[in-house]
């Protein structure tokens, strides 16, 4: 699946996902979305969105619970909503954008169209506990900028040049602040803890072998870590 499959593996993944077209690389490399003060969005991005305004920071995690089979399945195993997750930055041009390893490659997708991809609106926005400050919103934007383009990896195998969302959130973190957000783990750790999510979609994903020892870090370990605080959410159009 690593090598030779991994055309049919990316087909595969934007039927299942039905993400967005490719963005231009080279644009996206060139973009530099600049840090901002604390501010707040206004409503209007999503259909089932709430009144309240958003108090929105960059830096910001954000959590949405995407509606397609893969992405159910990914819930399912983890037992968590949240199954794609992104970092919010400020453009003085573009708006609110959401940093993202997405199909088929990382890119910077407006913030309201990012929320509309999730089932009825659901979306949670964490923040760290410590604080953020100037200098370091800056350095993680520039590791964002220099993981733009990236293909995305559908066996999620953390090791890969690839990339997929949560793999990208704790490399970005990593790098930039020496945070780890969110934890590494086996396969056979992650679908052991959860027997009733069962395990024929994966088998079939992975074309027969379950990769067991393979480690990955997962959107759900990331909305639970410790080190973040909820700042805003919206559930009220989630089952």
């Amino acid at each position: 699946m690593d090598h030779s499959l991994l055309p049919f593996a990316i087909i595969l993944s934007i039927l299942l996902c039905g993400c967005a077209p490719l963005c231009s690389s080279k644009r996206q490399r060139a973009q530099r979305v600049r840090p901002a003060s604390q501010t707040q969005l206004g409503t209007g991005f999503a259909k089932d969105a709430p009144a309240a305004r958003i108090p929105v920071r960059p830096g910001d995690i954000i959590f949405i619970s995407v509606p397609n089979y893969l992405f159910r399945k990914v819930s399912t195993a983890t037992l968590c909503p949240a199954n794609h997750v992104g970092i919010v930055f400020h453009d003085p041009k573009r708006g609110w954008l959401v940093a993202e390893s997405a199909v088929p490659v990382s890119r910077y997708t407006p913030l309201e169209k990012f929320i509309a991809r999730s089932h009825g609106g659901w979306c949670e926005i964490r923040r760290l506990k410590a604080g953020i400050t100037e200098a370091q919103v800056e350095a993680l934007r520039a590791e964002c900028d220099a993981r733009m383009g990236v293909v995305y990896h559908t066996g999620f195998r953390y090791e890969s040049r690839r990339q997929f969302c949560s793999k990208f959130v704790y490399d970005v973190y990593q790098s930039a602040l020496g945070i780890q957000v969110g934890e590494l783990e086996t396969f056979s750790h992650l679908l052991d803890r959860n027997p009733e999510a069962g395990l024929g979609f994966w088998r079939v994903w992975f074309f027969g072998q379950i990769p067991w020892s393979r480690l990955t870090v997962t959107p759900a370990s990331q909305f639970e870590s410790g080190l973040l605080k909820t700042v805003w959410r919206n559930r009220t159009g989630h089952r």
